[in-house]
């Protein structure tokens, strides 16, 4: 009787816990953890912006670590607290990669050009998915509003062909990029799946055990056969595999399109900036797919050094440094990239941001 009595009392107090987990997961679920309330990115239906003044969060994806997101009074990420100086002016385009998704503000490209160079003051126009024709916009405001800087930075992802092409279509009558579709719009919109919703704890807890099992995967892996799992993406794709492989999102002229306007913004931005007596650097930066599988279909750095020498523009190639470390580190992908997606985390960033300062700010 009593061995009953205590089976029952720990299994009373462990019910307890576990009821009481879920209901603090639920309520924290929808107050402190609703990151779409905190979100500082603002959607239109064709376009889309961070918010200005705004302190949030930001998860990029499930897999991903929560980040806070701090900007400033145009709507440009920032460090918290930043207060900005009348020092020379150096503006980052860029998507996401440039943004810094998952990373905390110092840990991403900016953040770390920003400590290391306190001479300069960085702007950071980078967000998710933009490409060229948004950058072209962004400097053509800041060149009406007499900010001119010293330094324009463009990091030309490999993506850029596909949202040339597919995402960004042109510029309606104000002079502002729309977006081919109102998907994303439509998709914040929409309400969130109950378990999403309400279990944000528990998920977190398990997206982070499996990244970390990821991460130890990977290792075990590269160790014993020397190998990596890359992460392959449509976007990138391109370099190593026939666009026919990659149909249908490359259908049609999509390709040829966005190779023809990646140039043609390009050479806009190479032209209002050279009018402006602005430095300008064109950027071409791996993912880890094209450092494991190779361009024998489309060589990017080739592609962007083209670029440079049509336009007369500062050609910054980190292809090579990162293909050194490939060959010196069989850890390479986990202490570059996020494991299982194309995107650097603070080792990748660290690394571009020290190629960056050698090669403009020397």
């Amino acid at each position: 009787m009593k061995s009953i009595s205590i089976k029952k009392f720990f299994f009373i107090n462990i019910a307890t816990i576990f009821v009481s987990f879920f209901i603090i997961d639920i309520i924290l679920s929808n107050t402190l953890l609703n990151l779409k309330k905190k979100s500082c990115v603002r959607f239109e239906p064709y376009y889309y912006e961070l918010k200005k003044s705004c302190s949030g969060k930001d998860k990029f994806k499930s897999s991903f670590p929560t980040v806070n997101i701090y900007t400033d009074e145009q709507g440009l990420r920032i460090k918290k607290n930043k207060i900005r100086t009348n020092n020379e002016k150096v503006y980052l385009f860029g998507a996401s990669f440039t943004f810094g998704v998952g990373l905390e503000y110092e840990k991403t490209t900016a953040g770390i050009l920003e400590k290391r160079h306190s001479n300069y003051e960085f702007y950071n126009f980078a967000l998710g998915s933009y490409s060229p024709t948004v950058y072209l916009y962004q400097l053509i405001n800041q060149i009406k509003k007499k900010q001119i800087p010293k330094k324009v930075i463009l990091f030309v992802s490999l993506a850029d062909i596909y949202n040339e092409g597919n995402r960004w279509i042109d510029y309606d009558n104000n002079g502002k990029p729309y977006l081919a579709t109102d998907y994303i719009y439509k998709v914040n919109r929409k309400k969130e799946k109950f378990l999403h919703k309400n279990f944000r704890i528990s998920r977190s807890f398990a997206h982070a055990i499996n990244y970390q099992l990821r991460i130890f995967r990977s290792k075990i892996r590269s160790n014993i056969n020397n190998k990596n799992q890359i992460k392959t993406s449509i976007q990138a794709g391109f370099t190593y595999r026939p666009l026919e492989d990659l149909k249908p999102y490359y259908e049609g002229n999509i390709f040829k399109d966005g190779e023809i306007k990646l140039k043609k913004r390009i050479k806009e931005i190479s032209k209002i900036s050279k009018s402006n007596n602005i430095e300008f650097y064109l950027v071409v930066f791996p993912f880890a797919e094209t450092l494991e599988y190779g361009q024998d279909k489309f060589n990017w750095e080739n592609y962007g050094e083209e670029m440079c020498n049509i336009d007369n523009c500062n050609f910054v190639n980190a292809f090579n440094i990162f293909e050194r470390e490939r060959e010196n580190n069989k850890n390479w992908n986990s202490d570059l990239f996020f494991v299982g997606d194309e995107h650097y985390n603070y080792g990748g960033n660290k690394l571009l941001a020290e190629i960056l300062s050698q090669k403009i700010f020397k």
